[in-house]
Parts: C-alpha cells; sequence; structure tokens
C-alpha cells in the first residue's frame, strides 16, 4: 500500500526527469546539425579549389556513422535549398548517393563546379570541373552512349558531347578526337587526346548536364576511383 502511495507521489517528478533529459539530447542533436550548416555555408562562400580540397580532404576521413543522420538529413535538406549548398559538401556526411560512375582521367580538380570570385571581384560560373590529369592519361567515356556532337573551339580545341541514358557529358581541351558523330560507344572507350596549355600542363574540361542544365559532376563521379 505504502509502495503505490510512493510511486503515485514521486511518478510525475520521474516522469518530468525523464522528459528533460529527451529534450536536453534533442537540443544537442540540433546544436549540431546548426554547426554542420554553419561550416557548410562557410565552404559555399569560399566555393574556390581550396574549399574543394577541404571537403575532400574530410570526406577521406571521416568516416563514422553520426548519431543525427536522420534528423540532420531533414535539417540539411531545407538548408540546402536556403544556401544552395554543393552536392560534393553533403556527402561528407553521407547523406546523398555515392557517386556509380568512374572519372573520366585519372587525375586532380583544380578548378570545382560552380561559381568562382577572384580577387579583382569578377566572378566565372563553370559549367563542369577542370581536371590535371596524371601522367600521361587519355579521358574516357564515363558510361556507354552516343556521340552526338563534336565541336571545334578554336584555343580550345575540340569539344565531345555524349548522350547517355538519362544524362548528358562533355569532354573539352581535346587536341585530337578518337569517335565520330553518331557513333555508339563502350564505357571506358578512349575519347580523344589532350594539348598542352601554355603552362605546359594537360587539362580536361568535364561537363555533366540534366534536363537541360549543368549539374556538379560529383554528384555522379567518383573522381577518388582508379581506372
Amino acid at each position: 500500500m505504502y509502495r503505490r502511495r510512493y510511486k503515485a507521489k514521486f511518478n510525475p517528478i520521474i516522469n518530468l526527469l525523464i522528459a528533460r533529459l529527451h529534450y536536453r539530447r534533442q537540443i544537442k542533436k540540433l546544436v549540431a546539425v546548426l554547426i554542420i550548416l554553419v561550416i557548410l555555408l562557410i565552404l559555399k562562400k569560399l566555393n574556390n579549389s581550396i574549399s574543394s580540397n577541404i571537403i575532400e580532404i574530410v570526406d577521406n576521413s571521416i568516416k563514422y556513422e553520426f548519431s543525427i543522420k536522420k534528423d540532420g538529413k531533414l535539417v540539411l535538406d531545407y538548408g540546402k535549398k536556403l544556401l544552395s549548398l554543393p552536392e560534393k559538401a553533403l556527402t561528407v556526411f553521407n547523406l546523398v548517393n555515392n557517386p556509380k560512375y568512374p572519372p573520366p582521367i585519372e587525375g586532380t580538380i583544380y578548378n570545382p563546379f560552380g561559381e568562382t570570385r577572384y580577387l579583382d571581384g569578377s566572378t566565372r560560373f563553370n559549367n563542369g570541373v577542370d581536371i590535371i590529369p596524371d601522367e600521361e592519361k587519355e579521358p574516357i567515356s564515363i558510361d556507354k552512349g552516343v556521340v552526338k556532337r563534336i565541336e571545334d573551339r578554336n584555343t580550345k580545341g575540340y569539344f565531345v558531347t555524349i548522350e547517355h541514358e538519362d544524362f548528358i557529358t562533355v569532354y573539352g581541351y581535346l587536341i585530337n578526337v578518337y569517335v565520330k558523330e553518331g557513333e555508339f560507344i563502350d564505357q571506358g572507350t578512349k575519347i580523344g587526346s589532350l594539348g598542352t596549355n601554355k603552362d605546359g600542363n594537360k587539362y580536361l574540361h568535364f561537363e555533366v548536364w540534366k534536363e537541360g542544365s549543368p549539374i556538379d559532376p560529383t554528384q555522379y563521379v567518383d573522381f577518388r576511383r582508379k581506372i
């Protein structure tokens, strides 16, 4: 009888303490998510080769599953709409699908997708990524498709457009082209060879288009994969 009275007396207090602990956990999760959003906003503001390298370093280092994954994804999805965050930043936290296609060439991205602001205040939007290849590599098709267009852009070299099942890829800065318009090619087919720039380096310009708009190639391509 006394035990029942004891429970009836202290149950509300116990329930209140449990509720407070629950809210504290939720607040900690929310604070962690807000910190992530601030970091991503800073990286978006930088949005250049330095910030791109920082993201890649973090991506290579962090291999843990965070307890905020479920709650954080909802907040980050909303934050992405507000801040126009790059998909590459979100892959750091394993909140988007992993890229599934091999890179068009092994190398290092030195000029990322999106808008770059220069020291003189001017801006330039890059429809794709620019890659410095490793050694004497030649670009390949990331997937099977049909060669739709080959353009000669004078000093920028040849640009080859390939139509795939649900997206389009563009390969630029080529000095020679190995494929022909209308030709069906397999994944891994060599597209052409790269010319040498004035600085002595070779570069590949690579774009991915979907539904008439350019998208960040890192959404579709794993640039760290060896080919």
